[in-house]
């Protein structure tokens, strides 16, 4: 049941590389959706950063005035809310910094820079809300190709799991100015466009030999334009469909045009008559992987995405709990992609949760961290794959390169982190080794780092040993209660290990008991000798 909150008005932005989006809505009690303003206005950020490698001042001014006069409207609409977002042209752009710097100066709108991943769960999120069947289209199974100006984004599902994604620098706007030169020497270019774009995807070619996949899916801002001039209509619905019938009748129709013609017989801008056939020519790679009949085309945009972002997230809808499992889901594809032993890396998890959630009026962190926590120890043997013996450290450098689905670099610098620091192995100094994150994220990763060294610890042989484990937090200790029908050495010297920088963390000096007959336990005094003791603890009303 969705918790009722009162009416509120939110803004999305989406700086992209062709043109400046911004959508206003109003947000009803239940999460209602009802749209106040949709706008788009064209801009040169693709332009220059594709072809100078960063955008010019004049752009800048450009970009400014344009975010002025969607913050006036804002304020008339009373927009308590604004996300702005910038993907592959900004996100690339060398002078990305300085670019964000005055944005927030001159308008007062912060952008935040999407990474690969986050804007992939983004549109994801935006179909998961908007789009009717696509709980039925992800198990049935579908590969979705999204065409963006500098990058083409690639996702497999199969059974409602996601299989694989991958971010190729094969953008309609990317291929136009950098192979402009060639199109100038070649009347072959569409020939030459489309060998070159087979060579940078050839390594997905066994797609379809290794997967059953009946739904193929396009997105992109050329989508609604393409469903228009294949359909032969001007009708657009909701859930849009092109026949692969259709599609290639078109293709061949348009193959050889030169862009002037093209924007004289069918009404096109320059820039989408340019976008057009690269645009063309990945679609008709992709969907050739499939065995789909037909291409959906909805008409969903980031700003859609932005906008359920919030909605799920303000009211705590079903959906935000699924978005976690599906990135939790991913995190366990990955790891057993690089062959971690799953049994492990199962009781590390749980471990680590066990002592999250007793830790919680203690460590001050929140839910989304735990989560963090959580896909570290699912992920933290992933290195052994690559080197058994600096696994902590390939276990880092995998996770930062995953781009793991829905997670901003931020989040994914301090999952890696907690990961690299996984065991005693790892280097000490944690607090120098870091300083590349943010002074609030150094002391979130520092907590985590040491729950998960404890996890990891009652489960150092990887023999699941330790059962039953339950936390008991008493003035300066924290007592782990455990079950054992063997014998525990390994665990216990390992976990001692791992105590002092517990202790530094948290001001708790944790102890480890083990159980292994009725009433009777053994813990490790201040020398490391163990000691027997009746089960008499007594700590905040439980009794150990």
């Amino acid at each position: 049941m969705v918790l009722a909150k009162k009416k509120t008005v939110m803004s999305a932005i989406d700086l992209g590389s062709y043109s400046l989006k911004m959508k206003i809505v109003e947000i009803g009690e239940q999460g209602s959706v009802r749209i106040l303003e949709n706008l788009s206005k064209p801009a040169s950020l693709g332009k220059d950063v594709f072809s100078l490698g960063k955008v010019k001042y004049e752009t800048v001014d450009e970009i400014c005035d344009i975010l002025t006069g969607f913050k006036k409207l804002m304020i008339e609409y009373g927009s308590k809310k604004t996300q702005a977002v910038a993907t592959s042209a900004i996100r690339e752009a060398s002078n990305k910094d300085q670019l964000i710097d005055l944005i927030m100066l001159k308008t007062g709108i912060k952008v935040e820079v999407l990474n690969n991943a986050r804007e992939k769960f983004l549109t994801y999120k935006a179909l998961r809300n908007y789009l009717p069947q696509f709980e039925k289209i992800l198990n049935d199974g579908v590969l979705l190709v999204e065409v963006g100006s500098g990058n083409i984004e690639v996702t497999l599902y199969q059974k409602g799991y996601l299989v694989f994604t991958h971010s190729i620098k094969l953008g309609h706007l990317r291929l136009r100015k950098g192979l402009f030169s060639l199109e100038k020497r070649s009347l072959e270019f569409p020939a030459l466009l489309e060998e070159y774009i087979e060579s940078q995807t050839d390594r997905l070619d066994n797609t379809r030999e290794h997967f059953d996949i009946p739904h193929f899916m396009a997105l992109g801002s050329e989508m609604k334009v393409l469903n228009k001039l294949c359909n032969q209509t001007g009708r657009i619905d909701d859930l849009n469909t092109v026949t692969l019938k259709n599609f290639k009748k078109f293709y061949r129709l348009i193959y050889n045009k030169p862009i002037p013609l093209l924007i004289e017989e069918y009404g096109l801008s320059a820039d989408l008559a340019g976008s057009l056939l690269p645009s063309m020519i990945i679609i008709n790679k992709f969907a050739g992987m499939t065995k789909a009949k037909k291409i959906i085309t909805p008409y969903l945009s980031l700003n859609d995405g932005l906008i359920a972002d919030f909605v799920n997230k303000r009211f705590k809808t079903q959906h935000h709990e699924e978005f976690e499992t599906d990135i939790i889901k991913q995190a366990r594809v990955l790891a057993s992609k690089y062959k971690s032993d799953l049994n492990h890396t199962g009781k590390v998890e749980n471990n680590a949760l066990i002592l999250f959630d007793a830790l919680k009026q203690t460590h001050g962190l929140k839910r989304s961290d735990r989560l963090l926590l959580q896909l570290a120890a699912i992920m933290h043997d992933c290195g052994t794959y690559v080197n058994f013996d600096r696994h902590h450290e390939m276990s880092s450098e995998l996770i930062k390169g995953s781009g793991l689905f829905g997670l901003s670099n931020r989040e994914l610098n301090i999952v890696a982190v907690v990961a690299g620091y996984h065991s005693a192995e790892s280097p000490y100094n944690i607090a120098e080794d870091r300083s590349f994150l943010a002074g609030k994220d150094r002391v979130i990763s520092s907590k985590l780092v040491a729950l998960i060294r404890l996890a990891d610890a009652l489960d150092t042989s990887h023999k699941q040993k330790l059962v039953n484990i339950r936390i008991v937090i008493k003035e300066k200790e924290m007592f782990v209660r455990a079950e054992s029908t063997t014998d525990t050495t390994l665990e216990e010297w390992v976990f001692d290990n791992n105590a002092y920088y517990f202790q530094e963390v948290f001001g708790l000096a944790p102890k480890i008991l083990i159980q292994r007959k009725i009433n009777s336990y053994e813990h490790r005094n201040n020398t490391g000798s163990k000691v027997s003791t009746a089960a008499s603890y007594e700590t905040a009303g439980n009794k150990l």
